[in-house]
């Protein structure tokens, strides 16, 4: 089992990296999982009484990858914030077991974040997202485990970004990595 976990702030672009990631393994044949940590646990109240913040993700996610894994798949994709990568990484461990996982902080600086985040809300929301995005580089920065890869969106494009994360992914063979045919 072989998990790519894609983390950093809103606005580095996970999202779009990651369904590049997938869209490039697809055309080389390989068969992945692509999950979206936020579709783990959409429920109100959030968090549920009397359970960690990230139980029903745990949970979500270990259900889900059981029937990847039982229909064959040993590749994941899995993209989030993920703003205390330390304690996170355990109950995707916990989730995904035995999995061999290769971390990327994707990062950006303050002004392409605050361009990226206005192009997703306006006013007063894109001010409050842009001070949480920031709040979020700082937390995550500081609790990258060893060996966290750090990949800096600002000036490569979404399909550079997704080959430099293929090319750091010991999961996918340098045959199959975009450009090696």
């Amino acid at each position: 089992m072989d998990a790519l976990v894609i983390c950093g702030a809103t606005g580095v672009g996970k999202t779009a990296t990651a369904r590049e990631v997938s869209r490039r393994l697809v055309e080389g044949g390989l068969a992945h999982a692509l999950v979206e940590r936020d579709e783990l646990d959409r429920v109100h109240p959030w968090p549920p009484p009397g359970l960690p913040r990230w139980e029903p993700a745990r949970r979500n996610l270990a259900a889900i990858w059981a029937t990847y894994a039982g229909l064959g798949h040993h590749r994941l994709v899995l993209c989030g914030v993920f703003a205390d990568l330390r304690q996170e990484l355990r109950w995707i461990a916990e989730a995904v077991p035995d999995a061999a996982v290769t971390v990327v902080r994707l990062t950006a600086p303050r002004d392409v974040l605050a361009s990226r985040v206005r192009r997703r809300d306006t006013g007063g929301a894109a001010r409050d997202q842009l001070w949480r995005s920031e709040r979020q580089m700082e937390e995550i920065a500081a609790t990258d485990p060893p060996g966290t890869l750090v990949v800096d969106t600002a000036n490569l494009p979404v399909a550079a970004t997704a080959d430099r994360l293929i090319a750091l992914w010991p999961a996918v063979p340098g045959d199959a990595a975009p450009g090696a045919r």
